[in-house]
């Protein structure tokens, strides 16, 4: 049975897998539902430390991904990602790289591995490749839209049947330079823009 976090007065209150996580980043205090939905996404910039294949499904990887939380005793803790993307990369092409986190999805299991949260990746007829943020950006920190005032407190769990994810992805892409954008603007970290490697006007999910 899901658990609930402790809350800090800079986060907001989240789903708890295993212990009392803790995240670094900190959140606006503006309300989310006051504004566009991509305010009530929570992404952030993880870490890849560990990758596998699912032992019950020859299509997916199991991740083990770093997004700077701790638990309440500060021992670093990381998230359990399931992806379906064995078909498009080898694991060296993923292992120790920094990724962009939807960190406020709702848990749900995939062939018996709970999956706590999902990569953002381009895509565009057969090929698909992990978005990357600038280097020296900071994991755990939360992904801004260049143009817009900084981001509102996300949810702090996404209700699948509200479809925010869905329909923010409608407005989700990648420029001709390869830039990752929300209604044309360029998605960012503290270190620049979000890329990713050559899929140009391509669907961001």
């Amino acid at each position: 049975m899901l658990s609930t976090y402790r809350v800090s007065r800079t986060i907001p209150q989240r789903l708890n897998w295993q212990a009392a996580f803790f995240s670094k980043a900190k959140y606006s205090t503006k309300d989310a539902s006051e504004q566009p939905l991509i305010h009530r996404l929570n992404v952030q910039i993880g870490k890849i430390v560990q990758v596998e294949r699912h032992p019950e499904a020859e299509h997916l990887y199991v991740e083990k991904v770093d997004l700077g939380e701790v638990t309440e005793e500060n021992t670093p803790v990381t998230r359990t990602i399931v992806s379906g993307l064995v078909k498009y990369m080898g694991i060296n092409d993923m292992l120790n790289k920094q990724v962009l986190v939807v960190g406020n999805m709702k848990p749900s299991k995939f062939r018996g591995i709970l999956s706590q949260g999902m990569l953002l990746a381009a895509s565009k007829g057969d090929m698909v490749e992990l978005l990357e943020p600038a280097s020296g950006s900071v994991v755990g920190e939360r992904v801004q839209v260049d143009g817009l005032d900084e981001l509102a407190t996300p949810d702090a769990v996404l209700k699948p049947k509200q479809k925010v994810m869905e329909q923010v992805a409608q407005d989700l892409l990648t420029s001709e330079q390869c830039v990752a954008t929300w209604k044309g603007m360029p998605l960012k970290t503290s270190a620049g823009w979000v890329r990713c490697k050559s899929i140009q006007n391509g669907n961001i999910s």
